[in-house]
Parts: C-alpha cells; sequence; structure tokens
C-alpha cells in the first residue's frame, strides 16, 4: 500500500486520536507528522500478516508516550507515568465503539446531493476544493453542501443519541434514544 492512500485513509482519524490525548493544538500535528514519517521509513517492514491498522495504531500510541516522556518533569512524572499507562493499555483508536457505523448509516440517509460529498469530504478526507474540481462544481457550493450535510448528520444523531463530551468537546459516547429503537450501550 503506498504512503499517499494510508494518508487519505488514516490522517482524521489519527488526527483526531492524537488531539484527544494531547491538549496543544502543535504538539498534535507534529506527533501526526511524526508518526506519518514513521510509517513511511517502516511500511517496507510492515510483514503482510501484520494488520495495518493495528500496526499504525502502534505507531501513533507509541508517539504520543514518547512526547509525554519527553515534556515530563519531575513534579508530573506521577501523572505523566499514568497517562502513559492508560494510552499503552488502549485497544484500538476509537473511544466510542461502533459510532461510525452509526454515522454511515446516517450518511446513507441523506439525499444524495449530500451524500456523496459528505463520505469524500468527511471519510475518504478529499479537501473542498478538490471535491468542487471533482464534482464540476463551484467551490462555495461544495462548502454549502457539506455545511448541510454536516447540519443534517447533527440533527439526524442528536434526534437519536444522547451524546456525552469530554471537556475538550470530544465525543465520549454515545447512547441510542429510546425514540429510535436503540437499547443501552453504543450508537
Amino acid at each position: 500500500m503506498k504512503i499517499n492512500k494510508i494518508h487519505n485513509q488514516f490522517h482524521n482519524s489519527l488526527h483526531n486520536y492524537i488531539k484527544a490525548r494531547v491538549n496543544d493544538r502543535d504538539d498534535a500535528a507534529d506527533i501526526l507528522q511524526e508518526v506519518f514519517i514513521k510509517i513511511a521509513s517502516k511500511l517496507d517492514s510492515l510483514s503482510a500478516g501484520e494488520k495495518l491498522k493495528g500496526w499504525i495504531f502502534t505507531i501513533t500510541r507509541n508517539a504520543i508516550i514518547d512526547y509525554y516522556r519527553k515534556k515530563s518533569t519531575i513534579k508530573k512524572s506521577i501523572l505523566t507515568e499514568q497517562m502513559i499507562d492508560e494510552i499503552a493499555n488502549e485497544q484500538e483508536f476509537e473511544s466510542t465503539h461502533g459510532l461510525d457505523g452509526c454515522f454511515r448509516n446516517f450518511i446513507r440517509q441523506l439525499p444524495l446531493e449530500y451524500r456523496e460529498i459528505i463520505i469524500d469530504s468527511e471519510i475518504n478526507g478529499i479537501k473542498q476544493k478538490d471535491l468542487a474540481e471533482k464534482y464540476g462544481l463551484a467551490y462555495p457550493s461544495i462548502r454549502s453542501r457539506v455545511q448541510r450535510g454536516r447540519i443534517r448528520l447533527k440533527e439526524m444523531l442528536l434526534d437519536c443519541c444522547k451524546i456525552e463530551l469530554d471537556s475538550r468537546g470530544n465525543v465520549m459516547n454515545a447512547t441510542p434514544k429510546k425514540t429510535c429503537g436503540g437499547e443501552e450501550g453504543n450508537c
């Protein structure tokens, strides 16, 4: 697999994963860049039997741990070690298991004029300027469709799920509301 394809496929989820664990936006961007450099430099060492997502997750998790170790001072070392232990024991990217499936279902329910553009923009990570060219639409039209699509997705999600956010606005849990026929558990 080529690094461009890996970048397009994993950029958004890695960026969100790192931002949820690192308070500083610039540091999170630096870590993300380091992760992709490591991926590119070690891609040839990935054996055929290894799963790409797990391998990338391990690289990302280790980069975050290295970040905290470098930033640690004596006063902060106990807290830093606790954070490192938490990160080291994580088993996967998402802290909201199944939420991506929930979104994919909602995306399928969007009107056609929004559906493909939202998939390309939000899932595939294609820039809006590139989407304008792909769909043969003016850039402001693409921006409007992405915004309207996001608003419709948010409305669907809030109608169907109870959302819990952390102090930074990251989704921590999504529980189906009974009005959607949901059971307790993740959306």
